[in-house]
């Protein structure tokens, strides 16, 4: 094991995950307790203004529906999410409460201003290309994460 270990620490897969390791302790740092990681996740996504069944719920964040029922009835205990239903209809209807859309644009926006302090290291003229790079490298990881799920 230690072999390995040594090995990998020259190569540039290691010097990535030093880096993205390191981004993900100062990013849950940075997080300022308003809601936790799954309450975000919903959040993001009802961000748009589109309510949703706990199946199209499930279906976008690619979980479980019965993980997405737990959480979604969680976050409507907590006020973050309202549920309506239509006439006639079976399913229920979540949406983000304004209270919680409010909370999470706080957020975003001190995200936001983070990610924009952080980005003044990338000399301006080559922003364009490492935004466009560390998009590919997210895909690229993405695929292969999806791939080693499927093996």
């Amino acid at each position: 094991m230690t072999s390995i270990t040594q090995a990998a620490r020259g190569a540039p897969a290691w010097a990535a995950l030093r880096a993205l390791a390191r981004f993900e302790r100062a990013r849950r740092a940075a997080e300022t307790g308003e809601f936790g990681h799954a309450d975000g996740r919903l959040l993001w996504m009802f961000s748009d203004g589109r309510p949703r069944t706990l199946r199209t719920i499930a279906e976008e964040l690619g979980l479980e529906q019965s993980t997405v029922n737990r959480q979604a009835n969680a976050a409507l205990k907590a006020g973050l999410l309202e549920r309506s239903r239509e006439p006639g209809q079976s399913a229920w209807h979540f949406s983000a409460s304004q209270a919680a859309l409010d909370m999470f644009s706080r957020e975003l926006t001190a995200q936001l201003a983070m990610l924009d302090q952080a980005l003044q290291v990338v000399p301006e003229s080559e922003r364009a290309v490492f935004l466009q790079h560390i998009g590919a490298f997210a895909d690229a990881y993405v695929e292969a994460a999806e791939a080693a799920a499927r093996d």
